[in-house]
């Protein structure tokens, strides 16, 4: 049992530190580059006084956790109302009359494809400068993420699933809850996985064009002073963070749909 557990250690172990060489590599040839002085460090400064700024002077203290709070703040809830949203809007529209959603689509579709930036004037003469109008431009780029997919998957049940049930003696509300619902998780999912991502990447560009405080003021304001070592060092964690939004919802992903593996197999 020890061994097997320690073998399975090591070979976890192996596969992270070979995934881990890109990076490694990158920050070896960027410290390359800054030390034979190919980057000119007045634009681009070396890796370790970034990292020591990142570690020593930020992590240490609170300073950069705040804004760190502050922005998962911002994009969670403006997420989780996007959730709540986009899963009504996904549900309303397939419950509509065919001509009439198709009716509707466009203008759904048109909304979607409007700049989130261009309109966040518009939220902000209507909600103010607060957290009103941040919360609003995330609500937007992920709710139409989330109730187009879960459309689609609503669409996309397979109708045999449907019958067999009906035939089994289940109502309308049965079908749904037990069919149409687990049938269009995978899908309800993957645009909660999109939204989720977009949320924090425009929470971040928000902060740059109006705020005091988060990720993004944090990393305009660095770039106003010319503080290149805090500018480097929020381009990263933001970088970092993005990893780390991707890999708890994939592993989220496989704990839900463990059974669609097993079924494809």
């Amino acid at each position: 049992m020890n061994t097997t557990i320690a073998r399975a250690f090591l070979l976890k172990l192996k596969k992270t530190a070979f995934k881990s060489l890109s990076t490694l590599l990158f920050f070896a040839l960027w410290h390359a580059a800054s030390v034979t002085g190919i980057l000119d460090e007045g634009i681009i400064p070396g890796p370790i006084g970034v990292i020591k700024r990142l570690f020593v002077d930020i992590f240490a203290g609170d300073l950069f956790t705040k804004h760190i709070i502050l922005s998962f703040k911002r994009a969670g809830e403006g997420f989780l109302a996007s959730l709540i949203g986009g899963a009504s809007l996904g549900f309303f529209l397939k419950v509509l009359p065919e001509r009439a959603r198709a009716a509707l689509m466009p203008v759904l579709r048109m909304f979607e494809k409007l700049n989130p930036l261009a309109l966040f004037p518009v939220f902000m003469l209507f909600l103010g400068i607060g957290e009103g109008s941040k919360v609003m431009i995330i609500f937007w780029v992920a709710v139409w993420q989330i109730a187009f997919h879960t459309l689609a998957g609503l669409l996309d049940v397979d109708q045999d699933l449907v019958k067999a049930a009906r035939v089994m003696g289940a109502g309308r509300v049965g079908v749904f809850w037990k069919v149409c619902i687990p049938a269009a998780l995978p899908d309800i999912f993957n645009g909660v996985k999109f939204g989720a991502q977009i949320a924090f990447i425009f929470v971040v560009s928000v902060e740059m064009q109006s705020s005091s405080a988060g990720l993004g003021w944090f990393i305009n304001n660095a770039k106003h002073i010319y503080n290149l070592f805090d500018l480097y060092a929020g381009v990263i964690v933001v970088a970092l963070l993005g990893v780390f939004i991707g890999k708890i919802l994939a592993l989220v992903e496989d704990r839900l749909f463990s059974w669609k593996e097993r079924a494809i197999r």
